[in-house]
């Protein structure tokens, strides 16, 4: 596994090809890079325009524009199972395991829940790269980060081409008047903290749900290692840059509220098997229920709905 990057590297959140294109040739006309990709079924959604499918015929969907934009881009492209409130972890491995197939630079997201983390632990054990989407809390990165390193104390180490994901959702946090970014700035101490000492196997922060230049900034200022933002964002990112005190009176303006930094405690720090582990979480020892976590999902199967036919 080959960590010789320079962070942040770019991923694209689109499901048109021809996006792919533009954005990658805007980043090369600006000696920078689009590496990778991420897909959901809302993007696919828009590229159909109304016309409804067959589950199957969405799956098949997905796949022929995942490989598309693999023939495009050289990094990572996340393509994300079904899952509602009632998924279970044995349908989201049965998944999964088939969106791995599709090519080795495939990395399957999955919901930061109990579920989740079940198919996470099964699909890691079986050495297939996972992006955890859905996530808005300091606990849940920690949960990602713990989760991981005892996966990989257990049954690894794991070389895949690149480490596992976690995307927190920053402007969706930003909705509710919350500063998003702060999450990532905090996620990344607490990631250092989980993963002191150990020379492998930390993930990759993937700051997702990007809505200004604000973001792409602070992103940057505090290490990420992946951003995915949508056409717009990089039109305008690769063609103007703007100076920290810019982007940090932005956020003065708005009267975002501040996100109070996580102590990870050493009771939770200190467990080390995957039993324990999900004791924590099933529990509520460690807490990975957020509420902007259950909309995503209820939003995501909505969108999923929208082009299957009944």
């Amino acid at each position: 596994m080959s960590n010789m990057h320079n962070f942040p590297l770019y991923l694209l959140d689109s499901g048109d090809p021809n996006e792919y294109r533009q954005i990658a040739q805007l980043a090369k006309e600006q000696n920078q890079q689009l590496w990778g990709a991420t897909t959901n079924p809302t993007l696919i959604a828009k590229k159909l325009a109304g016309k409804k499918v067959t589950q199957q015929e969405a799956y098949e969907l997905q796949k022929q524009i995942v490989l598309e934009i693999l023939d495009i881009l050289p990094g990572a492209v996340s393509a994300e199972v079904y899952a509602d409130q009632n998924t279970k972890a044995e349908s989201m491995v049965e998944q999964g395991k088939e969106i791995a197939t599709w090519h080795t630079r495939v990395v399957v997201k999955l919901p930061t829940t109990i579920e989740g983390f079940k198919a996470r632990a099964a699909l890691r054990r079986e050495k297939i790269p996972v992006n955890n989407t859905l996530v808005f809390s300091q606990e849940q990165i920690f949960a990602i980060c713990l989760h991981e390193k005892i996966i990989q104390q257990q049954h690894g180490p794991i070389q895949n081409e690149w480490p596992s994901f976690i995307s927190p959702f920053v402007g969706r946090l930003d909705d509710i008047q919350i500063d998003g970014m702060q999450l990532v700035e905090h996620g990344m101490k607490i990631k250092q903290k989980v993963f002191e000492g150990v020379p492998t196997g930390t993930p990759w922060m993937l700051e997702a749900s990007v809505r200004n230049l604000e973001h792409m900034q602070r992103g940057l200022a505090c290490g990420t290692e992946l951003i995915t933002a949508p056409a717009k964002v990089y039109r305008e990112w690769f063609t103007t840059r703007i100076q920290n005190s810019e982007f940090r009176a932005q956020n003065d303006v708005k009267q975002l509220a501040s996100i109070p930094y996580w102590e990870p405690p050493e009771e939770l720090l200190a467990i080390q098997t995957e039993d324990a582990f999900m004791n924590a979480i099933t529990s509520g020892k460690l807490t990975i229920q957020h509420d902007l976590t259950d909309k995503g999902i209820i939003r995501f199967a909505q969108d999923w709905q929208t082009i299957i036919v009944k």
